[in-house]
């Protein structure tokens, strides 16, 4: 049986940091240099999204792509895990030690949203650096603020059952 992997503090940290520095919403004929300089490898192109290997195995990363600009970069930092207690219980624990060394490294968090796909998020300027909590996995994503505001309106519509 192979070891769970899940980025250490500081990988977390450097990744968030580096996310961060990209002029974002990015021009997605580019992706391919942005992947290159991540050492990510580009495994599905098209119109509408990029499928990357972020270092997780070949779905471990997915760009989605709005009038030609990425607009949503989502990264797996973790390994899955089977979806029982045990599995489940390290996930939390991984996005716990995620989110405490996050807000060391990029200070407090803008918005902590608990649920059952908790999230904590840094916004910035033009797009916003947010840690998610799935059952399985850990993600990490850069989202355009725009997108990210259309996406919190289509959940609180659902919320309250008008869609």
């Amino acid at each position: 049986m192979t070891e769970w992997r899940a980025l250490s503090d500081d990988q977390i940290v450097d990744l968030a940091r580096r996310l961060r520095s990209v002029n974002w919403p990015y021009p997605a004929a580019d992706i391919p240099e942005l992947a290159a300089s991540f050492g990510w490898q580009v495994k599905t192109t098209r119109p509408e999204w990029v499928r990357l290997d972020a270092g997780f195995g070949r779905s471990s990363g997915m760009i989605h792509i709005d009038a030609d600009q990425a607009v949503d970069l989502t990264l797996q930092v973790t390994d899955f895990v089977d979806s029982d207690p045990a599995g489940m219980a390290q996930t939390t624990d991984a996005f716990a030690r995620m989110t405490s060394a996050l807000t060391e490294g990029l200070g407090e968090p803008t918005a902590r949203i608990p649920g059952e796909s908790a999230e904590v998020r840094w916004a910035g300027a033009e797009a916003t650096i947010v840690l998610r909590h799935l059952d399985i996995t850990v993600q990490l994503a850069l989202i355009a603020n725009s997108r990210l505001a259309a996406r919190d309106r289509t959940i609180d519509l659902q919320e309250k059952g008008l869609i």
